[in-house]
């Protein structure tokens, strides 16, 4: 009677111990079920919708951006030439009649007819700044308009023969509105017109 309540002690034991393990088990797997599910949870990346960004508009090309820098080249050239002229006083340069016609080109001669008649060349060159083009509407040919700030503080009358210095009235302007007047020619940009506006820039 003893060893059959022992046995069956043992066998309750058995049964309760088995009980627990099996339900360990089952929390253990329940809760590493769930830690997979709140890492894939965490982890993986929040969809959200996309937000809609305005499109960026083009920006409209000039339709002039060539003839402008035609013109811009072209007044470059002129300047140069009547800066190699003025350096010599020559009013019969070459030169001069393939950038310049009209009245640019008869002012321009005469200008420095005078300079060398009193012996005079001019040392240096100019500066320009703030240069800009417009386009004359309705031409037979296409005309440009040149303005720009021209300074001559660098760019100075000498005698010739001795290098001195010419002096000029203090009242003088060194920076000043010049304006050029150009017409496209077969061969290129002509300067048919340049003007001293008179005021200070």
């Amino acid at each position: 009677m003893t060893i059959a309540r022992q046995h069956h002690a043992a066998n309750r034991r058995l049964l309760t111990t088995a009980a627990a393990v099996a339900t360990v088990a089952a929390l253990t797997a329940g809760c590493t079920s769930g830690s997979k599910n709140d890492k894939n949870a965490a982890t993986s990346p929040s969809v959200s919708p996309s937000a809609t960004m305005p499109a960026a508009s083009p920006v409209p090309a000039d339709p002039e951006a060539a003839d402008k820098a035609e013109v811009q080249a072209a007044y470059t050239r002129y300047w140069d030439v009547l800066t190699a002229a003025y350096a010599k006083s020559d009013p019969d340069d070459p030169n001069l009649a393939k950038v310049a016609t009209g009245n640019a080109l008869v002012q321009t001669q005469q200008d420095l007819a005078n300079f060398r008649k009193r012996g005079r060349v001019f040392s240096g060159q100019p500066q320009h700044s703030n240069s800009g083009i417009t386009f004359k509407a309705e031409t037979k040919l296409k005309t440009a308009v040149i303005t720009d700030c021209l300074d001559v503080s660098q760019w100075k009358p000498v005698e010739k023969d001795s290098g001195k210095e010419v002096q000029l009235p203090s009242t003088r302007l060194l920076r000043y509105v010049n304006t050029v007047t150009a017409e496209k020619w077969p061969n290129g940009w002509m300067v048919l017109e340049d003007k001293q506006e008179g005021k200070a820039c």
